[in-house]
């Protein structure tokens, strides 16, 4: 019996292993492949052996992906719910990614807690009671489950974060179009190029209201877009400055020269919030770690002649 398990977890590992790798395979080569294809049809040529088994694994990858990421999928129609706007809002726009997300969810919430109870069972079989190795089988499938949703969260964090930064000088750059005589279309794309390599996100996001804008929708629901995939409140304040002085043709290089001073103004107050944190924050390390050390280097050697002499 014990043999039994202990071959069902080599398995279980290497199966886990195999398709987490699979996954970040495919997801990494997906858009090499949509590449190559492309140029195959221009070029009029297309190799037949090493493509055409190539193209036949991703099949089978993308169906094991499909099975198992049907296991945590929500209902129809997320495509166009918050679960779709939640990898928009992270920069991941790869149509597949929330399938190799939702599969790998479903692959450590069920491997993991397998693991985790073998492990147990052949390092202390009889140690640890029946409720507290389910207690931890549990806790370590939940684990499995909201780990990549705190890793999303994460990457989402981050990348606000960047573009809160940037928007400010964004804002002044679009000032500088909008004086030059600019529409609000043509400042958009020009900042969208003009900001490709200091914030690549945020003129991401800017290049996609400009093509969205070329492609036949209205200002003020790319706009909109826009503020929905950042996920900033900043710029949805510039947003909606953008669509009142759209709608009622106030001054728009003013309005955004005011928005911009209250954005730097925000940024300032948030640098000194966090200088003003520093100090609540390195109390802990000072008592722990810095405190003692500093008094065992002062008070060692005394102590060690105290000894020294009482011994004597």
């Amino acid at each position: 019996m014990q043999t039994i398990l202990q071959i069902l977890a080599i398995v279980l590992t290497g199966a886990a292993v195999a398709s987490v790798a699979l996954a970040s395979y495919n997801w990494v080569i997906d858009n090499a492949l949509n590449k190559r294809l492309t140029r195959i049809v221009r070029q009029g040529f297309a190799p037949t052996g090493t493509s055409s088994s190539r193209t036949s694994n991703l099949r089978k990858v993308s169906t094991v992906i499909n099975i198992l990421s049907r296991l945590s999928l929500p209902e129809e129609g997320w495509q166009s719910s918050s679960v779709q706007i939640r990898f928009l809002q992270a920069g991941i726009r790869n149509k597949n990614a929330p399938r190799y997300y939702f599969a790998i969810k479903t692959l450590l919430t069920m491997v993991l807690p397998v693991v985790l109870a073998l492990f147990l069972y052949f390092t202390q079989p009889h140690n640890v009671p029946f409720a507290r190795v389910l207690l931890l089988v549990l806790l370590t499938a939940a684990a499995g489950y909201y780990l990549p949703e705190l890793l999303l969260r994460f990457i989402t964090r981050q990348r606000i974060e960047r573009m809160r930064n940037s928007l400010p000088d964004m804002i002044d750059l679009m000032v500088i179009c909008t004086e030059s005589g600019m529409g609000i279309d043509a400042a958009i794309a020009r900042i969208s190029h003009e900001m490709a390599h200091t914030n690549p996100d945020l003129a991401q996001e800017f290049y996609l209201s400009a093509l969205e804008m070329r492609a036949g929708a209205t200002r003020i629901e790319a706009l909109r877009n826009l503020a929905l995939r950042s996920s900033l409140e900043a710029l949805e304040d510039l947003v909606s400055v953008l669509v009142q002085a759209d709608k009622f043709g106030t001054s728009l290089a003013e309005s955004l020269r005011v928005q911009s001073d209250m954005m730097r103004s925000r940024r300032i107050q948030r640098a000194e919030e966090l200088a003003a944190k520093i100090p609540v924050k390195m109390l802990l390390p000072l008592i722990l770690f810095i405190f003692p050390t500093l008094m065992l280097v002062l008070l060692g050697p005394a102590i060690i002649q105290v000894i020294r002499v009482f011994s004597k």
